[in-house]
């Protein structure tokens, strides 16, 4: 069985974890827990979940397989690590001081299902050649994206070639690197272009008249690319996005829109989040130096070492026409964004900021709203989905 666990080190993926666990987290195609599964072909197990995260996610049952397989949900599989793995089926991998993989037997499941993570003993061994690709703050996700996307191309199960629902009228070039599912939908006039990278389009996704991608790029199930939009390399657009205007090196998760005119670039949005027509977010500094953004579990600023990075949104956050989110931006759970001007870089959970002033997302007025929006894709707000809501509200404001 496959338990994927969250370590210390996690945290500092929030705010886009104060509402999933690590492995929920999408960038390419797929989520990571999708990945895992696919890359060592084990029945799934989801792993410990936090207290509040129970009942919107899945907790796995304390059955006794013969053997578990423990994987930090940090990391991403290659090639390389999942031999490495395969190889120390009797031990553990790490990576510096980090544990990456580690083999459980029946007695040891309950006990480190308590701990929320693996206690092995020993020093296991180490991986050779270049570090895999791991998760350290929430804004890795943009840069990892591009590559995800050429390793979910090789092994989603998408068929290259256009499908038979591609208007005779819409231009592909380098076709063999476009992959669909049989029912996605390009209209006529859109321009697929991949001689840099792959184009995935999932189950119903629709590419509208008149849109344009460049590869490396993945449309989710459902999603929408709207008419006219410019979608450029390393960009992935959820389940059930809606996404227009011009996009670059970003990730939606699913149910987010930004369905009008703006820009955006390297940047990661969580569920459920609007971007309002004309919203823009900056990604390079006009001093071209890198990118500090703020560290959610300490409160300080982090220089992320990149150059081009725009903001950090967690889900159910919405921004009002006209918005400008200046470079480095991260903005907490459930806040809203309106008014002229650069809005705040850093903005608390459950934060209304308008011209001037910031003051309280009333909880039971949050609730109400989410329930309306998400009424409109017909999903209903559970009482676990609100019990995780009120627990976050709990938490303090950022």
């Amino acid at each position: 069985m496959l338990v994927l666990f969250e370590d210390t080190t996690a945290a500092h993926l929030d705010p886009l974890t104060l509402t999933r666990p690590v492995y929920d987290l999408r960038l390419g195609l797929t989520t990571i827990r999708e990945k895992w599964e696919r890359a060592v072909g084990l029945a799934p197990g989801r792993g410990p979940l936090r207290p509040h995260l129970r009942g919107v996610f899945p907790v796995s049952s304390l059955r006794r397989p013969a053997a578990t397989l423990w994987i930090n949900a940090r990391y991403l599989p290659t090639p390389a690590l999942v031999a490495a793995i395969r190889q120390r089926q009797d031990g553990l991998v790490r990576e510096g001081d980090d544990v990456i993989a580690a083999w459980g037997d029946a007695q040891k499941l309950a006990a480190w299902f308590h701990a929320g993570q693996p206690q092995p003993t020993g020093v296991g061994r180490g991986i050779e050649g270049p570090p895999p690709p791991r998760l350290v703050h929430g804004w890795d996700l943009s840069r990892l994206n591009a590559a995800a996307i050429e390793a979910d191309s090789r092994a989603a199960g998408l068929t290259p070639g256009p499908g038979p629902a591609v208007s005779a009228a819409a231009a592909v070039d380098r076709p063999e690197l476009l992959f669909m599912h049989p029912t996605a939908i390009v209209e006529p006039g859109a321009i697929i272009v991949c001689e840099e990278g792959p184009v995935l389009l999932d189950a119903g996704a629709r590419v509208m008249a008149g849109a344009m991608l460049r590869g490396p790029a993945a449309v989710g199930k459902g999603a929408t690319v709207r008419m006219g939009a410019r979608i450029y390399g390393g960009t992935t657009i959820g389940p059930h996005c809606k996404v227009g205007g011009e996009v670059a090196s970003t990730v939606f998760h699913s149910y987010s829109n930004k369905a009008h005119e703006g820009y955006v670039g390297n940047s990661v949005f969580g569920q459920w989040v609007n971007l309002g027509a004309d919203t823009t977010a900056s990604n390079l500094k006009m001093t071209y130096g890198t990118v500090k953004l703020l560290d959610w579990p300490t409160g300080l600023e982090v220089d992320s070492g990149e150059q081009f990075l725009g903001a950090v949104m967690g889900d159910h956050c919405k921004t009002g026409i006209n918005t400008v989110l200046n470079t480095g931006t991260v903005c907490g759970v459930s806040s809203i964004l309106v008014g002229a001007g650069f809005a705040p870089r850093e903005i608390p959970s459950f934060t209304w900021v308008q011209p001037g002033a910031s003051v309280d997302y009333r909880l039971d007025k949050a609730l109400t709203d989410m329930e309306r929006m998400m009424a409109r894709r017909g999903v209903a707000l559970s009482r676990s989905y609100r019990r995780m809501m009120e627990a976050i509200f709990a938490m303090g404001r950022g």
